[in-house]
């Protein structure tokens, strides 16, 4: 983790270095049609305008784009069942694509310039255990509270230290007439914030060998600390602290319901500080105060969607676009997110906002951290981790009950 964070901090400070890469002509080559599945909701405009620069880059080359939604594995795994893989896709790291790269349908990236770009850091995590570099990563993540300052200093409040605080934190909200925090529990975006720091901070505290435990089996789930990753959120829920329509609440509604200011804060991810810290009013961000008083955070920094190519006929063009994405239109992509950049060497100024860039510097005070959800859970248990929010908050469950089959699928799978 230190070694990471040492790596960060060097990118960081050499992120308006310029390489001098031009993109390859393409004069008289055949028309060919790339199927393209990105994981874009936030950044549509902006995604298409990337694209539109590679073709016109690329004249020979013709997109058939579409936006994969919430859940990257949502929209593949049928598709990759029926070997129907799009071209070039968004794709997570973790055990669903190290699959399909191990079978031959996802490309090696290792050779390519891209591969020879990025930071070595964030390549294992994009490494099948057949030792296939299977995707590229999109950036360093992590999820955070955005914060409405203005309010907060309009009620003499201040980001909370720890959970029993930040409940405190929440009811001083509420009787001030606010709603406190947006979740969204009505798709996976929840498993990157409340399950995320949930699991970090009731589960890999004690558990730093997480990866290797789940894996072999041997990690218990069906704990009193496993069902509070789910526990939380219900309190904030029963306690009226989120907001009106929680159920229904997904990725883009709860985006644009802090932007509105219709609440006081956001759980959110790093990926979107360029829209989130833009608001009408200003905002900034804290680390998610998931550890009981008296207890160190536990953090989560993990890799970000990232790009995969698919083994098949257009496969050279595919990874045309992932260089080009990489190298000319880097900042198309990244100044939108102001996200954390993956490179180390980077076409173009990158954006990165002040309070992304504390919170990194932040981090090095942290031994232990843990990542997102979908780099260590077994792809069959992916969606449990949303559906099984979405069934508590209606009282068709309960974290208890969670936590007994949680326990019992992920053994299964792993088996």
């Amino acid at each position: 983790m230190k070694k990471i964070l040492m790596i960060l901090l060097v990118l960081m400070m050499s992120a308006g270095l310029l390489t001098a890469a031009g993109a390859r002509g393409a004069a008289d080559a055949e028309t060919v049609t790339l199927s393209v599945a990105l994981m874009s909701l936030d950044i549509p405009e902006e995604t298409q305008a990337f694209l539109d620069a590679f073709t016109k880059a690329y004249p020979h080359i013709r997109i058939d784009y579409v936006d994969v939604g919430a859940s990257i594995e949502e929209y593949l795994q049928p598709r990759a069942a029926a070997g129907l893989l799009p071209d070039f896709f968004s794709i997570n790291a973790g055990s669903f694509a190290a699959q399909l790269a191990d079978r031959g349908m996802i490309a090696d990236l290792s050779d390519t310039e891209t591969a020879r770009k990025t930071l070595p850091s964030v390549k294992p995590q994009f490494t099948s255990p057949g030792g296939k570099l299977y995707g590229i990563a999109g950036g360093l993540a992590s999820s955070l509270i955005y914060y409405n300052v203005d309010l907060f200093n309009e009620l003499n409040v201040k980001p909370a230290e720890n959970w029993e605080e930040f409940l405190e934190l929440c009811e001083t909200i509420k009787r001030a007439g606010h709603t406190p925090i947006i979740i969204t529990p009505a798709d996976g975006t929840i498993s990157n914030t409340a399950f995320s720091h949930g699991f970090a901070n009731n589960v890999v505290r004690n558990n730093p060998d997480y990866v290797e435990r789940i894996w072999d089996g041997s990690l218990n789930f069906n704990t009193p600390e496993f069902a509070d990753v789910y526990r939380m959120v219900k309190v904030l829920y029963d306690r009226g602290y989120t907001q009106p329509g929680t159920l229904s609440t997904e990725y883009l509604m709860g985006n644009a319901l802090f932007l509105q200011g219709q609440a006081a804060m956001h759980f959110a991810g790093t990926w979107l500080a360029g829209s989130l810290l833009e608001a009408d009013f200003t905002t900034d961000v804290f680390m998610a105060p998931w550890n009981r008083k008296g207890e160190i955070k536990i953090p989560v920094v993990a890799t970000e969607t990232g790009w995969g190519v698919a083994e098949g006929p257009n496969k050279k063009e595919a990874i045309m676009l992932l260089d080009w994405l990489n190298g000319p239109g880097y900042t198309m992509y990244q100044n939108p997110r102001a996200n954390i950049p993956h490179l180390m060497e980077v076409e173009g100024e990158v954006i990165l906002k002040p309070q992304i860039q504390r919170f990194l510097d932040d981090l090095a005070a942290y031994e232990l951290a843990a990542g997102l959800w979908f780099e260590y859970l077994p792809s069959e248990i992916m969606p449990l981790t949303y559906k099984f929010y979405q069934e508590m908050l209606i009282g068709d469950i309960t974290p208890e009950e969670i936590a007994r089959e949680f326990d019992l699928a992920v053994k299964q799978a792993v088996k």
